[in-house]
């Protein structure tokens, strides 16, 4: 039994893995059309608005909110890596 649950983890610990890669891919584009548009890297009421919903969507989930913003923060920093 704990083996499954293990192999659950794992299998979990991918499909994390692979959206944050799509998602970094996502953010590539992002930082090429703010490149051509002379738009900022960080703004911040986006980054603000993007923090509320998914705090507001991992509540249902009974996270914590310092948890889910400790997350999508480290997540904003290495998307703003990318973009500068």
């Amino acid at each position: 039994m704990l083996e499954q649950y293990r192999q659950e983890i794992d299998n979990l610990d991918n499909i994390i893995i692979e959206a944050l890669w799509k998602r970094m891919e996502v953010v590539k584009k992002v930082w090429e059309y703010k490149k051509e548009h002379n738009i900022a890297p960080l703004q911040q009421w986006r980054w603000q608005k993007v923090l509320e919903n998914v705090v507001q969507k991992w509540e249902r989930f009974w996270l914590k909110k310092e948890f889910v913003e400790d997350v999508y923060n480290r997540i904003h920093e290495e998307a703003l890596k990318i973009e500068k």
